[in-house]
């Protein structure tokens, strides 16, 4: 069956990208669907504290971000298949394959659902959830077969439009809110409530294992890779403060908590007549909402693919690719409601952290106790 080959298939899988197109990369699978109910979920927990508990997963991100990308430099063009290999032999690393496997494909085919559900509801109530689904499965299918080169760049392009359009949204929304809203900005008394809402805020920052699967080469990716990724963390987590703050501002705590779409409802509720190109805000967020959505299941599907290529590597990558797309517009299909879709993605995210944070753990550890790092 060729399960276990350290050759990992295709020569062309393991391609180098530039350390922009890294970042850009996680940039392009952690934001994406949760940015929607971020504000609801945060500030049920947190409050107007949100802004603090958003800033300690920034920094727990950043540990976990640094981690992986020292496995990534450390082991010079070499994913996590092949480094692991070496690290903890063909089983155990059989077991991580297994898990990385089914953590992108549940998170790919539940994010293309419901999105698919939210567009739905938004904009195209008469259209079917799975037409929607098969578009956005047609476009993926597309993308991920041009391979990660091809990927890297297209997040690179999506990435500057969406930071550049959520900053003016997010600008744009504070314009429209009230400052009393964010009042209290931090109460010493709920420091525990803070702290234990982080577990609600690190499921959104969920994708930065996408990093053991890109191989560094080191003539490209020199030091500076480690600027580049901990720099995004906190460019992404600037963001989703500023997300949430922005909603805060226009709904209030009491306001806010009553919608799952929260960010969504908060940009139909402006409407800023001295900016005519900004009249109809709520169009163009969901511009670049959608190419969001596109970034986070493309760089899901190709995830799941690269690593069922490295187990089963005689199998060609493209009708891998029509397999395993296929096979996840029909799961996608089985969840009958949208709640349904949102319980699997909360087990996912749980998953996640375990393939962002155990795994990549316990391999450095390894990494340090065997030595192999010495080289830096």
């Amino acid at each position: 069956m060729g399960i276990i080959n350290l050759r990992g298939g295709d020569k062309g899988m393991n391609e180098s990208l530039t350390n922009r197109q890294i970042a850009f990369i996680i940039f392009g699978i952690v934001v994406g669907y949760g940015t929607l109910g971020l504000p609801k979920d945060i500030t049920e927990n947190a409050g107007t504290g949100a802004w603090f508990t958003l800033l300690i997963s920034v920094v727990i991100t950043m540990i976990f971000t640094y981690i992986i990308t020292y496995l990534s430099y450390v082991h010079e063009n070499k994913t996590i298949y092949e480094y692991s290999n070496i690290l903890v032999g063909k089983f155990i690393t059989f077991i991580f394959m297994i898990i990385y496997i089914i953590y992108f494909f549940v998170l790919f085919t539940m994010v293309t659902r419901i999105s698919s559900e939210a567009i739905r509801l938004m904009v195209l109530i008469k259209t079917p959830v799975w037409a929607l689904n098969l578009i956005f499965f047609l476009v993926v299918y597309y993308a991920v077969i041009k391979k990660l080169s091809v990927i890297g760049r297209v997040c690179e392009i999506y990435g500057l439009i969406i930071i550049i359009a959520a900053l003016t949204i997010h600008g744009a929304v504070f314009t429209q809110g009230k400052l009393i809203n964010l009042k209290p900005f931090f109460v010493a008394g709920h420091m525990g409530a803070y702290v234990k809402a982080t577990l609600v805020t690190l499921v959104p920052f969920l994708g930065i294992e996408i990093l053991v699967i890109i191989p560094f080469d080191n003539n490209k990716n020199n030091k500076k890779i480690f600027k580049y990724t901990i720099a995004m963390i906190g460019l992404i987590g600037f963001c989703y403060i500023l997300n949430v703050e922005s909603c805060i501002s226009v709904m209030g705590v009491d306001g806010i908590v009553h919608y799952e779409d929260a960010l969504f409802a908060t940009i139909r509720r402006i409407d800023i007549k001295s900016l005519e190109f900004l009249e109809r805000i709520d169009g163009i967020f969901l511009t670049i909402w959608i190419m969001c959505i596109i970034c986070t299941i493309t760089l899901g599907a190709y995830g799941s693919i690269f690593m069922i290529n490295k187990l089963y590597n005689k199998i060609h990558f493209n009708i891998l690719a029509f397999i395993v797309i296929l096979s996840s517009f029909i799961v996608s299909q089985i969840p009958k409601t949208a709640d349904e879709v949102g319980k699997i993605l909360d087990y996912v995210g749980y998953l996640g952290l375990i393939t962002a944070g155990v795994i990549p753990l316990i391999l450095l550890i390894i990494t340090k106790v065997k030595k192999y790092d010495k080289k830096i």
